[in-house]
């Protein structure tokens, strides 16, 4: 059975973000996905885009901001 006391020993020092020591927010990378998207919508609204084509552009790049989050932060 393994000790307890040392999982809350790790989890005291870990700065309380749940053991990933520090950091925060969402990274560089994430607000430059979040610009090109922002982007894109406004010239797909500009020209006059189906909404269809809104939706998958925000789909797509919620899923593009969730990879850049993870993956670079």
């Amino acid at each position: 059975m393994p000790d307890l006391n040392d999982f809350h020993a790790f989890k005291s020092t870990s700065d309380g973000s749940g053991g990933k020591g520090g950091g925060g927010g969402i990274g560089c990378v994430a607000w430059f996905v979040i610009g090109i998207v922002i982007i894109l919508l406004i010239s797909l609204i500009a020209d006059g885009a189906d909404w269809d084509a809104i939706d998958c552009l925000l789909g797509l790049g919620f899923l593009a901001f969730l990879f850049a989050k993870f993956t670079f932060s």
